[in-house]
């Protein structure tokens, strides 16, 4: 079973958390069929953690997830923080495949698209 969560920051504004919750729903449904488990995550200042929303998928059956850091530069969270969760989550769950996905900013053709938009 394949799964995917959209990792944020997080913020102490619940309208910031409840915005990226609505956004991680939208593009679920975009994706429709392509994976059976969706969520979102947040690194800090707000839930589901990263560690919580990939235990929650595991407990449903999942088998392999994607993780797509929603984050516009190589911070320290998407260098450092990230990759460490997964070390830990693949030693914690061995049978588990997770695959972090370039973050926001590096996604190929982002640029170009940011400056249609524009």
């Amino acid at each position: 079973m394949k799964g995917f969560i959209l990792v944020a920051h997080g913020s102490r504004r619940e309208a910031a958390n409840q915005e990226i919750a609505d956004f991680a729903a939208a593009v679920s449904h975009a994706m429709t069929g392509r994976f059976d488990l969706m969520g979102h995550a947040f690194w800090e200042l707000a839930e589901p953690s990263l560690e919580q929303a990939i235990d929650s998928q595991v407990a449903a059956g999942a088998t392999e997830i994607t993780l797509f850091p929603y984050f516009l530069a190589q911070g320290r969270h998407v260098v450092d923080d990230l990759p460490s969760v997964l070390h830990q989550k693949r030693d914690q769950y061995p049978e588990l495949t997770l695959t972090l996905l370039p973050h926001l900013g590096a996604m190929p053709g982002f640029a170009d698209w940011l400056a249609e938009q524009l």
